[in-house]
């Protein structure tokens, strides 16, 4: 029977936030000011500590920050001198290998993430996944508008990708595996009949906990700028699979 993994990208697939990354990398570059930057990492700050409700304002307000008027090529260029030299070292090995068994086993891989379009497809073309949904930039000529076009891959609207993606491939859910890392992909999670919180937050790993989920640790022993570690300890808590 068919069936399919399906991704959460930062702090699930990578040891880093995309974006904030690539602020970062802007910031070192002179492409943002500091003003702006501290600006993208305090409202990171607040979606990360909970601190938030409307996440898509949050995510709305940094794309303004980091987008708005920017040429497009540029950007993507930058970004993907940032991803080869740094970010392709990001990924969690436990997790690389987790997605080979997967595709061995003949499961369809699917990115599912609120990161902007140009981060994760880079990553999903990196790792060869079937599909990549991601948050997509609006643009007007060559220029980023710094809005959004269409809805943002979080929370509710992740769950509803993964079903729309089950019933165009005729895939039954109770089959499939279902990753992330935030209290906002338990709606992805609770939908799949395997779901696995890995690196969860305080929320999510309660929340995995009285679901007896599988979770997944992975801690880096060392930092290199964006956390992009080489060297992982993984713990398995919970269920295997």
């Amino acid at each position: 029977m068919p069936a399919a993994a399906f991704f959460d990208l930062d702090k699930t697939l990578w040891d880093c936030v995309g974006e904030k990354a690539f602020a970062y990398h802007q910031l070192m570059r002179g492409g943002i000011s500091l003003k702006q930057f501290f600006k993208i990492i305090s409202l990171q700050l607040r979606y990360d500590l909970h601190m938030i409700d409307g996440a898509g304002t949050l995510k709305r307000q940094i794309l303004r920050e980091l987008f708005s008027g920017e040429s497009v090529s540029p950007c993507v260029d930058i970004y993907e001198e940032l991803f080869d030299a740094k970010l392709s070292k990001a990924f969690f090995p436990g997790m690389l290998a987790q997605i080979e068994r997967h595709r061995e086993a003949g499961d369809k891989i699917v990115i599912v993430s609120a990161t902007i379009d140009f981060i994760a497809s880079k990553a999903g073309d990196y790792l060869k996944v079937d599909e990549c949904h991601a948050t997509v930039l609006e643009t007007n000529g060559d220029q980023f508008s710094g809005e959004v076009r269409g809805s943002i891959p979080f929370g509710e609207a992740k769950a509803k990708i993964v079903k729309d993606y089950a019933e165009r491939n005729n895939i039954e859910l109770d089959q499939c595996h279902a990753y992330g890392d935030h209290w906002q992909d338990r709606h992805m999670l609770e939908i799949v009949g395997n779901p696995v919180a890995i690196n969860p937050d305080a929320k999510l790993s309660r929340h995995a906990k009285a679901r007896n989920w599988e979770t997944r640790i992975f801690t880096s022993s060392k930092d290199h700028g964006f956390r992009h570690a080489r060297t992982f300890i993984p713990k398995v808590i919970g269920k295997s699979t």
